[in-house]
């Protein structure tokens, strides 16, 4: 079975933590990051959905060309790494669209993905999802069925499946972070702070039993996230070890989850396994 392997394109310093003003000028690793993501995948023969900033695109074009010429799924995080539950939803619409503007422009092929920036799609927000509907978009991938201080929906499901918003099914596929029940809560384990926290036996377990249930697992990491030597945001104790705990033992476990494991894009993912409507659909758009 395969599992999907999902990058959120950005910067060191982007975050969204309250009254945290980062010094842009120290430069960044950005492209060597870029580099490393795209060689593990080239290695182990895996492919992914980046999720990219428009911000990224602009600054960035070439790196956004080589991520959709070895056949990755070139998706949206928005343009500016904004949270969506702080946004209008004219707000919110201009920002996701200027980022599929750009994307586009770049690899002339069509945008069919979204994850919001910190998870930020939540309860208050989810009627959003309509506008991601409205531009064209196929895939969420901006739930994350756990509650913390910054994002979630605890109660959200954790399959694929099509929302329904205002006593309406969407014409769009929400790809719920994976999620393993400790304790009788959900908590996530392969992506982000989870999986620099949790020790790799652990992560190889969790997957190893949602494929078991015919589920997939997804994976999600920051360009940030595999080099230890990168600028860090001068951040309160707390945000200081979810931000940065554990980077050091990333990539190298990374690349064993990656070799361990068969992992695709989501696009290809929702292709090879949902209706034909949907597969017809996805291949055409991939292939323009």
């Amino acid at each position: 079975m395969a599992n999907m392997l999902t990058f959120d394109i950005e910067e060191w310093f982007h975050a969204n933590y309250d009254g945290v003003l980062p010094d842009r000028s120290k430069g960044s690793g950005f492209r060597t990051h870029m580099d490393t993501l795209l060689r593990l995948c080239r290695e182990t023969g895996c492919k992914a959905t980046f999720f990219i900033l428009g911000c990224i695109g602009e600054d960035y074009p070439d790196v956004v060309k080589a991520i959709a010429r070895e056949g990755h799924d070139v998706a949206s995080h928005g343009y500016g790494h904004e949270l969506a539950y702080k946004q209008t939803i004219g707000e919110f619409k201009a920002d996701v669209k200027k980022s599929i503007d750009i994307l586009e422009d770049l690899t002339g092929t069509k945008v069919l993905g979204y994850r919001a920036p910190s998870w930020s799609i939540v309860e208050s927000n989810l009627h959003y999802l309509e506008v991601l509907v409205e531009l064209g978009m196929r895939y969420d991938a901006s739930i994350f069925p756990v509650k913390t201080f910054l994002y979630g929906i605890p109660h959200a499901p954790t399959w694929i499946h099509k929302p329904v918003v205002n006593g309406r099914e969407l014409d769009l596929y929400e790809i719920p972070m994976s999620v393993m029940r400790i304790a009788g809560r959900n908590i996530g384990y392969s992506g982000g702070f989870y999986f620099r926290f949790f020790p790799k036996w652990v992560i190889k377990r969790a997957i190893h039993a949602a494929n078991r249930r015919g589920s997939s697992s997804i994976v999600y990491l920051h360009p940030r996230e595999v080099d230890a030597r990168e600028h860090r945001l001068d951040l309160p104790f707390k945000e200081n070890f979810i931000h940065y705990y554990n980077v050091q033992g990333t990539p190298a476990k990374l690349e064993d989850i990656m070799r361990s494991f068969r992992f695709t894009s989501i696009a290809e993912h929702l292709k090879d396994n949902f209706d034909e409507n949907a597969k017809l659909t996805l291949t055409a758009e991939l292939v323009r």
